[in-house]
């Protein structure tokens, strides 16, 4: 079992133990999917798998929060915007504002980045560097800033 895995499984059960209903609804979800995904690959997934499935419980989640915003349902909002900050306490800490332009700006003078052409290569190049630590449209747009 991997690291997150079993803090998660650990925080489940003080959860329950606090009642936390919210906060228990969402790590029980976190740890399925973990556990889908690693049957689905056949074996025990890394940390850094596993850290993807809390990116896209993150991302699926904020889609789901626009999609609420754009019918009016702030209950659902209100929901989801609730499992996201859950979920964050588990993810690295992120990004913004000028940090991340610093980083965006160092990367991109290390890998020669030159023009929008060269996006694909600077977004590989995060990933393996930063992966989880900004959205990608916030690092597309701190990159276009550059041009």
């Amino acid at each position: 079992m991997g690291e997150l895995l079993e803090r998660l499984t650990a925080d489940t059960k003080d959860a329950m133990r606090a009642k936390d209903k919210l906060r228990l609804l969402v790590l029980r979800m976190l740890i399925a999917e973990i556990k889908n995904d690693r049957e689905r690959s056949d074996g025990e997934l890394s940390d850094e798998k596993e850290m993807q499935v809390l990116l896209r419980g993150v991302k699926t989640r904020r889609d789901a929060v626009q999609q609420a915003r754009d019918v009016g349902r702030q209950d659902i909002v209100d929901n989801e915007e609730a499992e996201i900050a859950v979920i964050e306490t588990y993810l690295p800490q992120q990004l913004s504002g000028d940090e991340l332009v610093a980083k965006v700006s160092a990367l991109a003078a290390e890998i020669g980045y030159a023009s929008p052409k060269d996006t694909g290569k600077f977004m590989k190049a995060w990933m393996d560097k930063y992966r989880g630590q900004a959205e990608g449209r916030d690092v597309q747009k701190a990159l276009q800033g550059l041009s």
